[in-house]
């Protein structure tokens, strides 16, 4: 059972810190995509639906920080959490999701427990792939190494882990499909 601690929350958002100061806006983006595109899945009960409303989720992170928008003393994951549940609430509403959010939205603290029941679903289905697959997902997806670093720790290219991912994420999309 995966148990969420507060250093590791910590070490988290100071790696996400850093890299939204470094301009690494994508990667940034990428640490979360997972999660956010599983998330997604799990609340519209429907694959298809959840990938459209998980890429309009990081087209709206996207555009809130390459505009340069930034929420002092909020955390980037809680950010994220509270800009994919206003995303699922607009799908739900029959509102559309594919554009930008309103420029008076204020975020708060999030409710911890959607994040936890997103993470360890996203855990249960890293959980089910083939070994390799798996230990690149979790360094990657869960522990947010770049794919160079988990390459060095896994001893083996970037280009294998690169091939890893892809097959990995075609996977847990069947396994995401097959939770349906």
């Amino acid at each position: 059972m995966l148990v969420l601690s507060a250093s590791s929350s910590d070490h988290d958002d100071a790696r996400d810190a850093e890299l939204l100061a470094d301009g690494r806006i994508e990667r940034l983006l990428a640490r979360y995509e997972l999660v956010i595109q599983a998330r997604c899945i799990r609340e519209t009960k429907n694959v298809h639906d959840g990938q459209d409303v998980a890429q309009d989720v990081m087209f709206r992170l996207f555009r809130e920080f390459h505009a340069g928008k930034r929420y002092a003393g909020i955390p980037y994951r809680v950010v994220v959490h509270q800009v994919t549940k206003w995303t699922l609430a607009d799908f739900f509403a029959g509102r559309r999701t594919d554009v930008p959010l309103p420029d008076d939205l204020e975020i708060r603290e999030d409710d911890p427990g959607d994040r936890v029941v997103s993470e360890l679903w996203l855990h249960e289905l890293v959980a089910q792939l083939p070994e390799a697959e798996q230990a690149a997902c979790t360094l990657v997806y869960l522990e947010g190494l770049s794919p160079e670093q988990a390459a060095e720790r896994l001893g083996t290219t970037r280009n294998n882990v690169d091939q890893r991912l892809f097959h990995a994420r075609k996977r847990l999309r069947e396994l995401m499909d097959d939770d349906d």
